[in-house]
């Protein structure tokens, strides 16, 4: 038995989170001490990466580790149960709605507004609904969406902006406010609520300078971000001094907010499959990779695989997926330069690796 999933006390173990929330998978490591987390995520990876390729498995085992401070939520999905006037997350195993308070994920700024944004809930009358929840990397200012059919009327304390969303993502007409956040990041983003964007506030700003360092780098002429949401990952490749950089972005609103956030970059809202059917040159092109958790697909990774680009940085959600996307690089000809953990989701097991790649000299 690991020393960090055991009951018995160890060093590397703290007092466990007193949320009912905790049941439910999303914070299974809080018991784990910050200090331990990066032994433990390294042999998360590494058994994630059991049958995947033995130079992967090998270069994980030995990746350097981003860990996260906790407070780390800067979006969240609350759900609403009109008839206990409760505000939270889903109890484990149950579809009952949990306390949330305390929790360790999520920001003073939330944990703040949450009793005043469940008091309006209720004397507005709002049926059950969720409740999508994000704000600024330093956490002063927030919005929030609404999926039901109401939106409370007044202001909330800490809530600049409440708006209807439809299933699409896109703000409706009926809420108040602004209908965003402004990530400050060396290259300014604006992320328009119920859009994606990675969730954890203290390692979003590494990240973006970790992309650009790596950009830097290969200097390419030209970087083209597939599943780009806003822009984050192609905004570090502007910052790094590339000018000619393509966003891929199937999601109507979120490609429209990397083209506000980006001027002057070739935006493209469709799949990634799709554009790389006719991807453009290969030679000088740096390609940049965050596909959702299930990786990529089948055909986006043939695709991606037959254009060979000349360098690709991968973000991937999950350490498995990782395994198959990226030994499916290494015997399509490329080398692994480098590889790093990410604790995005801090208090959890889930753990994204960030790895990039060269192709070898034909």
């Amino acid at each position: 038995m690991s020393r960090w999933s055991g009951s018995a006390p160890g060093s590397s173990r703290r007092a466990p989170c007193a949320s009912p929330t905790r049941t439910r998978g999303g914070c299974d490591l809080a018991h784990v001490r910050r200090e331990a987390v990066a032994e433990v995520l390294r042999a998360v990876a590494c058994g994630a990466l059991r049958h995947a390729d033995p130079a992967l498995a090998d270069a994980v085992r030995e990746a350097p580790v981003e860990v996260s401070p906790m407070a780390w939520r800067l979006r969240a999905r609350l759900h609403w149960d009109h008839q206990r006037r409760a505000l939270g997350f889903l109890g484990g195993r149950t579809h009952a709605v949990a306390d949330v308070s305390p929790c360790r994920v999520l920001s003073p700024l939330l944990l703040r507004a949450l009793p005043e944004t469940a008091g309006a809930l209720a004397a507005h009358g709002a049926p059950d609904g969720e409740l999508e929840w994000i704000e600024d990397l330093e956490g002063r200012t927030a919005v929030a969406g609404w999926r039901g059919r109401t939106v409370p009327p007044a202001p909330i304390g800490g809530v600049c902006g409440f708006h209807p969303l439809t299933g699409s993502q896109a703000v409706a007409e009926g809420g108040w406010g602004q209908t965003g956040v402004v990530m400050n990041l060396p290259v300014p983003l604006r992320v328009p609520v119920g859009v994606f964007f990675q969730g954890n506030r203290h390692l979003v700003p590494r990240l973006f300078a970790k992309v650009a360092g790596l950009v830097a780098s290969e200097a390419p002429a030209r970087v083209v971000d597939l599943y780009a949401g806003v822009g984050v990952l192609g905004a570090a490749a502007r910052h790094a001094g590339v000018r000619a950089v393509t966003l891929v972005e199937a999601s109507g609103p979120a490609a429209e907010a990397a083209r506000a956030n980006l001027p002057g970059a070739d935006v493209v809202a469709g799949t990634a499959e799709t554009f790389l059917a006719e991807p453009g040159a290969a030679a000088g092109t740096m390609a940049v990779v965050d596909p959702p958790r299930t990786g990529l697909s089948r055909r986006a990774a043939e695709r991606l695989v037959r254009w060979a680009p000349t360098s690709i940085v991968m973000l991937s959600c999950d350490a498995a997926r990782f395994g198959r996307d990226g030994g499916r690089l290494l015997g399509a000809g490329y080398r692994l330069a480098s590889v790093g953990l990410w604790d995005l989701f801090a208090g959890s097991h889930h753990v994204e690796v960030l790895a990039h790649f060269r192709r070898a000299a034909e």
